[in-house]
C-alpha cells in the first residue's frame, strides 16, 4: 500500500501534463513584402532595418490564426508606425524601397471548452528601409 500512492502520484502527474500539452505543434510560415525599387535609385543606399516581433500583438480565433491575411493585419499598424518613424528620422533621405520578411510565425491550436481555438504571433518580422 506504502509503494502504491507514489507511484499512483506519478501517474497523475504524467496523465496531467499529456492532456495539458499542446495539440499542433509550432510551425514557421514565410511572410515576406518588397515595395518596387524607386525607378531613379541610382547612388548610395542606406538601409535601416528592425525586428518589429516584440511590437505586434498575437491573434487568436477559431481555426485561420495561420492565415497570413491575419498576419499582415496584425502587423500592419506597427508596421506604419516604424515606416513613419524611420521617415522622421531621415528627412533628407529620399525613401528607395521598404518591405519585411519573416520565417517565424508561430501558431498554436487548443481545445477550451470543447471549442477549438488558435493563438499565432510573430517571433521575427524584419521591417527594412532603404533611403538614399
Amino acid at each position: 500500500m506504502a509503494r502504491t500512492w507514489p507511484v499512483l502520484l506519478l501517474l497523475m502527474a504524467v496523465l496531467a501534463l499529456v492532456l495539458a500539452w499542446p495539440r499542433d505543434t509550432a510551425r514557421a510560415q514565410m511572410l515576406a513584402f518588397a515595395s518596387p525599387m524607386e525607378a531613379n535609385a541610382a547612388g548610395r543606399m542606406q538601409r535601416v532595418q528592425a525586428d518589429l516581433a516584440r511590437n505586434v500583438e498575437s491573434w487568436q480565433g477559431r481555426r485561420d490564426c495561420r492565415s497570413p491575411r491575419r498576419a499582415r493585419a496584425a502587423l500592419k499598424p506597427v508596421l506604419a508606425r516604424w515606416l513613419g518613424h524611420r521617415m522622421i528620422d531621415h528627412p533628407q533621405g529620399r525613401l528607395a524601397r521598404w518591405g519585411y520578411h519573416s520565417g517565424d510565425i508561430w501558431h498554436e491550436a487548443q481545445i477550451v471548452d470543447g471549442q477549438q481555438q488558435c493563438r499565432a504571433g510573430f517571433r521575427r518580422i524584419i521591417a527594412y528601409a532603404d533611403f538614399r
